[in-house]
C-alpha cells in the first residue's frame, strides 16, 4: 500500500483531479481476498474512474501467474463497489497471460472490462504512434480507453516528485472522459471532504487477513 496514500487521495480531490484506485495484484493471495482488501479501502470514497487490476509479472518469488485469479478479483470488485473495473496489462505479457489455458484462445468474457494498455514506443508521436492490439477487445470491434506509452516522462514538468512518470493517454475527447469518470461534470474544486480513512485500521486488517491465509496454506 502506497504509504501516503491517503494524503494523495485527498489531495488529488482538493486539485479538481480525477482519481481511481489501483491495484497490483499478487499471486500469493487468491483474488477474493485482495479484491475485499482493496474494496474496503475505497468503500466511503471510491474516486471519479473505474477501479483498476494491474496484471503482469509477479514479484520474484511469487507463484505463477493465473488469470482465473484476475477473474476473481474483478468479480468481486464489481460486486463490492457496484462500479465496472479496468484491466491493466501489456500486449507481450497479455498475449500468453491472457489465453484461456485450454482453448489457448481469449475467452470474450475479457472484453466485458475496460483496457488500459501498457505498450512503452519510442519517439512517441500524438496522433501518429499507436499501441499494439490486443484482442479479445479489438475482434469484439473494441479498443483500449488508456494507453500508458511510456515509463520516462518528464516528471518535473508535470510538477512531479520523481524525474521520471508514466505517462497515458485517453482515447477520447475530455467531454468522453468525464463521461467516463462516472458520467459527470469536472469536478468541484473545492467539494466537501470525504469521512477521514483509517489506514492503521486497516494496516492491521490486512495483516490479520494475510496471516490467516498464510497459516492455512
Amino acid at each position: 500500500m502506497d504509504r501516503d496514500f491517503e494524503y494523495n487521495w485527498d489531495a488529488a480531490r482538493e486539485a479538481g483531479l480525477l482519481r481511481g484506485g489501483y491495484h497490483f495484484l499478487r499471486w500469493d493471495l487468491t483474488g477474493l481476498v485482495q479484491a475485499r482488501i482493496f474494496s474496503e479501502l475505497l468503500r466511503d470514497d471510491p474516486g471519479e474512474l473505474p477501479p483498476v487490476a494491474d496484471f503482469e509479472a509477479p514479484r520474484l518469488g511469487s507463484r505463477y501467474p493465473s488469470n482465473a485469479l484476475l477473474e476473481q478479483f474483478l468479480v468481486e470488485v464489481e460486486t463490492k463497489l457496484d462500479r465496472k473495473p479496468m484491466i491493466y496489462s501489456s500486449p507481450g505479457y497479455w498475449n500468453i497471460h491472457g489465453r484461456n489455458k485450454i482453448t489457448k484462445n481469449f475467452d470474450q468474457k475479457w472484453a466485458y472490462y475496460p483496457l488500459w494498455v501498457a505498450h512503452y514506443v519510442k519517439n512517441f508521436q500524438l496522433g501518429e504512434s499507436k499501441p499494439y492490439d490486443m484482442q479479445p477487445w479489438t475482434g469484439m470491434g473494441k479498443t483500449w480507453t488508456f494507453w500508458q506509452y511510456t515509463a520516462v516522462g518528464d516528471g518535473l514538468a508535470y510538477g512531479a516528485e520523481s524525474k521520471g512518470i508514466d505517462l497515458n493517454l485517453f482515447n477520447g475527447t475530455e467531454k468522453e472522459l468525464n463521461d467516463f469518470a462516472y458520467g459527470t461534470p469536472p469536478i468541484d474544486p473545492t467539494p466537501a471532504p470525504p469521512q477521514p480513512m483509517d489506514i492503521r485500521g486497516l494496516k492491521k486488517s490486512v495483516n490479520k487477513v494475510i496471516n490467516e491465509w498464510a497459516k492455512e496454506q
